[in-house]
């Protein structure tokens, strides 16, 4: 008897452990729902769908936190700091699509067909559902403001428990026109940027010279990356994040860096590396319903941040172009956007397209000065617990970012 007793306590302890190595596998927050691979077909495939429910307290708001990417994850998320800032006490809900992170599966020509937003929201729709959530609020950033529109109106359409709000960072209103009119927005802010640098910067970025062994797409890289974090207003940053990256380097390059700043170069240094090729849920879904084409290469030309390499989109037609104004969000759902002047991803006016054609509902729009593609999550989040209160309570916003580390420009607009 001591012996099988041993033996199921060996193998309890395997079994956390190893869930303490891999959050898939964790058992007091992972959660499994099948869903089918496609629900426009009643005897579709199924295949068991997890997600993280972390329930912090019953009483609790619970919060759906819904990545970008296409194709990026919140179970283990990508970012250094937490999507939306959304408070301790809140309870959370976090989402990994199908194919990728907790979902992953093989890439395949069979797989391909399955990858489109309408089936992703289909799957979480089924988590929610399976778990008959209640007193909750949907929040999506960047790809996530797409998948999070649509999520609202399909649970409306199935007569489900409403979110008490939609908070949306970075919102995408509709499609691009190509790649080019999405990249020229990176462009603009770059020569913006450019033309702060210290002069030592701008001669290397020019010339190429440098006592680093970096090429000009790793530059690229970084350059790319911290524009869409921006600014972080706490220290250390204490400012543009790719500003504090180049004084980093200085320090490095010098050999002067400290005891203080050597935590920070794993990430600096994991960004100087050359773009890598997209997967396939982000081919399938940024080809066929965003932006038509897509160039994941990117390097310096003379300074000016220029696109590298092949479309990657060739052979996958651009089906399926996302607009916002076809999914109409209830009345009884008000949305609230957060939005960076400096945004290079989601520019100001793809966030207010979907502003403006949302007109059921009441709705807020904050434009954050001198913030990039997350406002919430960066140069707010030292603020973010009260707007996180107030959304709850479905008030107007205003008062709450008076502590706030920078500007915000507050926009109302009623149900029409």
């Amino acid at each position: 008897m001591n012996k099988v007793f041993t033996f199921i306590s060996m193998c309890l302890f395997a079994v956390l452990s190893l869930a303490q190595q891999n959050p898939c596998l964790d058992i007091k927050t992972i959660r499994t729902v099948k869903v089918p691979w496609d629900p426009t077909k009643p005897k579709s495939a199924t295949f068991d769908y997890r997600f993280k429910y972390e329930l912090v307290n019953p009483l609790s708001p619970t919060v759906v936190i819904l990545p970008g990417g296409p194709g990026q994850t919140s179970i283990v998320p990508p970012t250094q700091w937490p999507l939306g800032a959304v408070p301790a006490n809140y309870n959370k809900i976090y989402i990994d699509p199908r194919s990728q992170g907790c979902n992953y599966a093989i890439e395949s020509s069979v797989l391909a067909k399955y990858l489109k937003t309408e089936f992703v929201v289909n799957d979480i729709f089924l988590a929610l559902k399976s778990i008959d959530l209640k007193n909750y609020i949907i929040y999506g950033a960047s790809y996530g403001t797409i998948v999070a529109t649509q999520l609202a109106k399909k649970i409306e359409t199935e007569k489900f428990e409403l979110p008490m709000a939609l908070v949306l960072e970075g919102a995408v209103g509709k499609k691009y026109d190509n790649f080019d009119s999405y990249f020229y927005f990176f462009q603009y802010e770059w020569d913006t940027t450019f033309k702060q640098l210290p002069p030592r910067w701008k001669t290397y970025f020019q010339a190429g010279k440098n006592e680093s062994a970096f090429s000009k797409s790793q530059w690229a890289s970084l350059i790319s990356s911290d524009m869409i974090i921006g600014d972080v207003p706490e220290a250390p940053v204490s400012g543009n994040y790719l500003f504090f990256h180049l004084r980093l380097l200085e320090l490095y390059f010098a050999k002067k860096i400290t005891p203080k700043e050597q935590p920070y170069l794993p990430v600096l240094f994991s960004k100087l590396k050359d773009a890598q090729f997209p997967n396939l849920l982000f081919r399938m879904i940024g080809c066929g319903e965003i932006w038509g084409d897509w160039y994941y290469g990117r390097s310096l030309e003379n300074g000016r941040l220029v696109k590298t390499g092949k479309n990657v989109c060739e052979g996958i037609e651009y089906s399926n172009p996302y607009d916002a104004a076809k999914f109409q969000v209830s009345k009884d759902i008000p949305i609230y956007y957060f939005q960076g002047t400096n945004d290079p991803a989601t520019p100001l006016n793809t966030a207010l397209y979907h502003f403006a054609v949302q007109q059921k509902t009441n709705r807020q729009f904050f434009t954050v000065a001198n913030a990039a593609h997350a406002p919430l999550s960066g140069s707010l989040r030292k603020c973010a617990d009260g707007i996180w209160d107030s959304i709850y309570a479905q008030r107007t916003l205003g008062r709450e970012f008076a502590s706030c580390p920078r500007q915000t420009v507050i926009t109302s607009k009623e149900a029409n």
